[in-house]
């Protein structure tokens, strides 16, 4: 064989030998350039090689996790509104139970006072219960697209209770006065009707565990209750007050108002401590939701660290090499070029 036969033999697997070295040094760059972008190791579960059982097992975990804080979140976000109304309900019945016991049920004219006052908080009762957010009715249960209270047999039910009322004026005994008033208020069709009320709305925190998320008008969130009239705490403020709205144009005695007003005040007390009963039983779950938020917040960091461990590259450490990459390629590229100019004499 000549020398230039050896001599090209030589080159030809030299060459092939660069070119090999050459590609698979491209591909590592490409790789190398892709995780620099992305920050990931690989775009696929299959580019993660035996690690991949990591990521695809805990994944669905963290989703899962993600899921639950994002309903706390949200019956947090209801349950604040919760509080707020309650407050302010249970605001409205003790205040008007301490009026109905003052001085001014000790005159028609001060009664007229209390009654005008009494109509304007029906109203503000109703739009408190009437609450929305996010477009859905905050105390409607799952029912939740319409409103709780339904203001016009509302105003029909005050309407009705302040005709009543007038009986003061002309010798209706202000006891069974009361105690009728909470027949009444007790099936009156202002609100849900017992048996009918929709269930509570429950936010699923964990695997297995649900906490209400707001009360439903109509009906107490810890029923039995002490001092209740009607079973319901709404239903016991409404009543009274739509009591105490009916003596608007009353001439009952000093004493027949103030005995009235003893029996309301009764009512809305109880109502008080019903709604302070809810308050506190709705702080509790918020309590633990925070508790809960806190724990799913550390196991996500936990689930998080294991898998961006094995999906995220370290950058830095993929910098210096695809460095190092580029300098390797740019020298397999001047040793393909140089070749053409290699002797075998040079070669050996």
């Amino acid at each position: 064989m000549s020398t230039g036969a050896v001599s090209g033999t030589v080159r030809s697997g030299l060459l092939a030998q660069l070119v090999a070295d050459s590609t698979a040094t491209q591909t590592q760059m490409n790789r190398l350039t892709r995780q620099s972008a992305s920050g990931k190791v690989a775009d696929t579960y299959g580019g993660l090689g035996n690690t991949a059982s990591v990521s695809i097992n805990l994944r669905p975990q963290m989703a899962q996790a993600q899921a639950w804080q994002q309903s706390i979140s949200l019956a947090n976000t209801t349950l604040d509104i919760t509080q707020n109304v309650l407050g302010q309900l249970a605001g409205i019945a003790t205040s008007f139970s301490s009026q109905t016991l003052g001085t001014a049920m000790q005159s028609a004219t001060g009664a007229n006072a209390i009654a005008a006052q009494a109509k304007v908080a029906l109203q503000q009762v109703a739009a408190l219960l009437n609450t929305q957010s996010n477009g859905q009715y905050a105390f409607a249960g799952a029912d939740s697209a319409n409103a709780p209270i339904n203001t016009a047999a509302l105003n029909t039910f005050s309407a009705t209770i302040g005709t009543q009322v007038t009986g003061l004026s002309t010798g209706t005994d202000p006891a069974a006065l009361v105690a009728a008033l909470v027949t009444q208020a007790g099936t009156a069709p202002f609100t849900y009707q017992p048996g009918a009320t929709p269930a509570q709305v429950q936010a699923q925190t964990g695997d297995g565990q649900t906490v209400p998320m707001a009360f439903v008008a109509g009906k107490d969130s810890l029923p039995g209750q002490p001092g209740s009239g009607t079973g319901s705490y709404v239903r016991d403020l409404i009543a009274g007050l739509a009591g105490l709205a009916g003596l608007n144009s009353t001439t009952a005695s000093g004493s027949t108002l103030q005995s009235f007003g003893t029996g309301i005040s009764k009512l809305l007390q109880g109502a008080a401590s019903a709604i302070t009963n809810d308050e506190a039983g709705f702080g509790q779950v918020q309590s633990e939701l925070t508790t809960q938020g806190t724990a799913l917040s550390d196991t996500l960091t936990s689930l998080t660290t294991q898998v961006t461990g094995v999906e995220d590259v370290d950058m830095a450490a993929t910098a210096t090499a695809l460095s190092q990459v580029q300098t390797q390629l740019q020298a397999s590229y001047q040793l393909i070029a140089g070749l053409k100019q290699l002797s075998l004499t040079a070669y050996l």
